[in-house]
Order: structure tokens, then sequence, then C-alpha cells
């Protein structure tokens, strides 16, 4: 309990910009002159901020330069009458201005010991703040929503913390203050609070309104009270941040996957966790997969891409119903694969994402020489759209679930997990295998036997195929196909990849496969087809071999090249190819 109640103080100060508080308000002031050698250290760390700072791709997007320097100015002109949690704040805020999620100033632990908080513990519902922790005293009050702090309203509050919220969008902007609102120093400064003691909470309990009074205290005496905690059964899908990836049975027909940081597990690699899933697949038969990103905060985009190129086959192969959570949570990396999900066909569920789309990015961490705070900042803007079509509507803001399903507090207190009870009371979501075989699907199937048979990994260059995804799990094999001459595309640029392929277009590129394989295939006699006049002239020769060699069939003598083919049939005639050419 004590560490879950001290986490709380560091949570909120690593958050990054935060305002510069007002000496009164600190128990640590230094006095003009006293140290010079500090003043100088302070001016040094500052210094190194603004310079980092200049090398954002486009810090002043939204202030300007004057008043970036009006900010450092100030600061400037009282370094040596600021406290260290002063001189902390001021630095929070300087950074805020470049409105960028990625950029700023994170005071955690340095400051934690000199900042008073109110005791309570809180998570966000549809309705608001509602208290998980209170004094033993106003435990009546658990489960209510907060409302108003001495009279202010929390959206008052908001408002008046806003130029301390940083960040590149809204809901960035109310996830920051919903983690920060508790601390004293940053409510005295917005004049919420003149007095850490007789603080009057505001609560709103159904059609009841509740007032409790509580003092703000310091990390040390709160990592010594005893707070009453909200008793309430945990859903299913609770967060657990000691995995970084899991996969859980919800029901007999839905897998869950928690994805709490896109970074792999040195113990369980993406690679194995992901055949890990296809077995639970196919021994359970689920045919609904739920993929959750609402608690991931970035890292690399690039883990996950194996278990989602398997989602995505799956989906769109064998119709299994695919949903990924996201929230206010989903941030960075883990916001780019939300998008990477929702190209892949994934049906998007929760709230929209506390990361934009588009954003500034690619994150300088250093330390600052003397205060030891630690500052990011981004080094470029990521632009998803030319990358992943899915972000083409979207810039600066956050991506939108297809299914709109906040947390309510209702369900919170039931230990409902709103958004996940929206996609299980769907009961005929899942979708029937693909009924033909796609020229994506086909080059996936060549690429995966010629590796098989060869013992090789396959080399895949890029395309410049416009209507390829890069990140599609077929992209890879297309890029094989295209460059061993097995298929070709519409253009230079167009491949069709989810165009059904015809008997015939299989006929030539299976020929071109045992080609490739060292089996070049000629017609063994000659072979009646009564329907030949159909058969266009650039696969005659394919076909006659084919035929002739049983790989392919004919129907009562006809071959029906225009007639698509069915991943089963396809199945079926690879299989023949391959038994043919081990027996050349």
């Amino acid at each position: 309990m004590k560490r879950l109640i001290s986490g709380l103080l560091t949570a909120a100060l690593c958050l990054g910009s935060v305002p510069t508080a007002l000496a009164a308000t600190t128990t640590q002031t230094v006095t003009a002159g006293a140290s010079s050698d500090l003043t100088n250290a302070r001016r040094a760390d500052l210094q190194t901020l603004l310079d980092t700072l200049a090398q954002h791709p486009d810090l002043y997007h939204a202030n300007s330069k004057q008043v970036f320097d009006s900010k450092a100015a100030e600061i400037q002109s009282g370094l040596a009458q600021m406290s260290d949690v002063d001189f902390a704040l001021a630095l929070c805020e300087l950074a805020a201005l470049a409105q960028d999620s990625h950029t700023s100033v994170s005071i955690g632990s340095q400051i934690s010991g000199q900042v008073r908080v109110l005791p309570i513990g809180a998570t966000v519902v549809d309705e608001g703040i509602l208290l998980t922790r209170l004094p033993e005293a106003n435990k009546s009050a658990l489960g209510g929503i907060l409302t108003a702090i001495n009279g202010v309203s929390m959206d008052e509050i908001y408002q008046k913390m806003m130029p301390m919220l940083g960040g590149d969008n809204a809901v960035y902007q109310h996830r920051k203050f919903s983690q920060a609102f508790y601390i004293y120093e940053i409510l005295a400064h917005y004049g919420v609070l003149s007095d850490p003691n007789g603080i009057e909470l505001t609560i709103q309990q159904g059609d009841q309104v509740q007032k409790i009074t509580v003092d703000a205290v310091d990390r040390t005496t709160l990592s010594k009270m005893q707070l009453a905690r909200l008793e309430r059964k945990a859903p299913a899908t609770a967060p657990d941040k000691k995995k970084l990836y899991f996969a859980k049975a919800l029901d007999a027909r839905t897998l869950y996957i928690q994805y709490n940081s896109c970074k792999e597990d040195p113990k369980l690699p993406m690679q194995t966790f992901t055949q890990q899933v296809v077995d639970q697949l196919d021994d359970k038969g689920y045919d609904r997969v739920i993929l959750d990103l609402r608690g991931n905060g970035g890292g690399s985009d690039g883990v996950i891409i194996p278990l989602l190129h398997v989602l995505e086959e799956r989906h769109k192969q064998d119709g299994l119903a695919f949903y990924t959570l996201i929230g206010s949570g989903t941030f960075s990396s883990a916001l780019i694969n939300a998008v990477e999900c929702k190209q892949a066909g994934a049906t998007i569920v929760g709230t929209p994402s506390g990361g934009s789309v588009d954003h500034f990015g690619a994150v300088r961490p250093f330390t600052l020489e003397h205060s030891g705070l630690q500052v990011s900042c981004s080094t470029k803007f990521i632009d998803l759209a030319p990358l992943l079509p899915a972000a083409q509507s979207y810039d600066v803001q956050p991506f939108e679930p297809d299914v709109l399903a906040p947390q309510t507090r209702t369900d919170y207190l039931a230990g409902v997990d709103s958004a996940v009870q929206a996609i299980l009371s769907r009961t005929d979501d899942a979708g029937q295998p693909a009924a033909n075989l796609s020229r994506g699907a086909l080059a996936v199937q060549l690429g995966r036997d010629y590796a098989a048979r060869t013992g090789t990994a396959l080399n895949n260059p890029d395309t410049s195929f416009g209507d390829v995804c890069i990140i599609a799990y077929d992209a890879p094999y297309i890029s094989w196909a295209a460059h061993a001459g097995l298929m070709s595309g519409d253009s230079a640029t167009v491949f069709a990849p989810n165009r059904a392929v015809t008997r015939q277009e299989l006929a030539v590129v299976l020929s071109r496969y045992a080609a490739l394989c060292g089996h070049p295939l000629t017609a063994d006699g000659a072979v009646t087809i009564t329907d030949n006049a159909s058969i266009a002239s650039w696969a005659q020769d394919a076909v006659q071999a084919l035929v002739s060699r049983k790989v392919l069939t004919l129907t009562d003598g006809a071959f029906a090249p225009s007639q698509t083919v069915t991943p089963t049939q396809a199945d079926a005639a690879v299989r023949a190819l391959d038994t043919l050419m081990d027996q050349m």
C-alpha cells in the first residue's frame, strides 16, 4: 500500500510541464546572492535546455520565439531567488511552450520530496474523476465523482491549469491534468488553494452531494497514512504492468492480448509469443481477438509486427474478428500501432488516443547536468499518411475509435471493463474464410513454400506498388514475388493485392514458380481442353503443362480459365506441384 501511495506523486511529477510555483508556496527558498555557484549552475542548465529546444524541428509552431525568449528572461531574472522546486517547474513551463507531447522536462524524484499533495487516489471514468482512495475518516465518499476543490469546479481548475499542460491535443492535456490536479503547489499557483489545511472536496454520489475536508501532506506523511481503498472486483482485463504482453481467454470465442509497452521481452521474444497466440487460436478455435493498447505509452513501433501480421492474415483470410482497444494512455509508438491495426482491418474500440496521429517524435532524452532533471526533445515530425492510408484523414489530432466505449462509473464499480463488454456483447462479428484466393495471398503462399523448400530467408527489397501497404502481412511476399518474376502488377505502381486470382493466372504463376525452383515444366503429352479457345494466349503453355501433369484439373473436359480460385484449391495445386518437383 505504501509503495502505491508514494508512487502517486512520482507519477504526477514525471508528466513533464508544470507551472512555476510561487516561492511562498515552497519550503526551500534560496536567498538572493547566497550561492553564486548554485545560480551559475541553474543558468547553465537553463542554457542547455534552450540549446536543446533550438534543435526541435519546428519549435515555434504554436508559440513565437518572442514568447520563448520572454519566458527564458523571466526565469533568468529569478534564478537566485528560486527554490529547487521553483526552478524545476519553471523549466517545465518553458518546455511546455513547444506544445509537443514528446518535448518536456520531467521533474520526477528531483523535487518530489518538496511538494505536498491531496491524500487521495483517483481514476478517470466517463463521468469525471472517480475517487478510489481517501483518508479512513472519509471512506464513505469512495466511488464518488470529484466535482470541485474549495468550491472551484474541476472544469474551472482544468482551464486554470491549461498553461502548464503542454501537449499537442486535448486528450493528452486532460490526461496530464488528471494526473497532476492533486499537487498542492500547482493548485496554489493557479489560485485554487491558499492554505494546505482544511481543503474542501465536493463529491457527487449519485443524486447526493457530499463535502469532506482534507489536508495537503508531504510525501513522507502520505506514505504513513492509512488510506481507505475502494473495494471492487477487478475485471479480467485489469492492467498487469509486470508483463510487457500476455494473452488470456475471456470466453469460448475470445482471446484477449494486453500489450503494455512497445518493447521486446527478452524472456519471451515477440516471435515466440506470436507462435503461442497462433497455437491458442488453432487449438481452442477462438474466432475473436482483442488487442489492448490502452495502457501502452510507446517504445519501438516495430516490435509488434510479427503478431500484427498474424492477426491481419487471420482476419482477412479466416474471418477472425479483430478488435483493438485504445484510450488516453495510447501514445507515441503505440498510437502508430493502433493506426497499423486499423490498416490491417481491426475495429477500433474505446476512447480517442492520447497520442496524435501525426506528431513530433524520435525523442532525444538527456539529463541536465546540475539539477539532474530529465529532458526529452523531439527531433523530427512524423507524418503517417504517406505510409498508412488509415492515417490520411488525420493530422495532429487523436486517433478516433470506430466504436466509442468510455469506461462508465457504474461498470467500474461493478468491475466491468466497459469497452471490452461492448465487444463481448457482439455475437455475429466473426466472418467466413475468404471465398477467393487474392493475389496477395498467393504471393504469401508461394513465398512460404519457397522458404521451406530452400531453407533460406526471402530477399524482400522494397517495391514501388502504391497499393501495397508497407506493414501489411503480405507486403514482403508481394515484394519477393515481383522481384522473382513470379507476379507482375497492373502497372509499375499498382499490384492489386486484393483482386481474386483466376485459374489461368494461377497456372502461369505456378509454372514460373516451378522454373524458379529449378524445375521448368513442359506439357507431358497432348491434352484436349474443350474450352481451350477461352484460354488467353499468354497462359496456353502453362495451362497445358500443369493440366498434363495433373497439378491442375479439368471439369468435364473444361478448364474454366476465368473462374476464380478458392484458397483450398490453391493449397491442393501447390501441394501437387511440390510433389511433382520432388519427384523430378
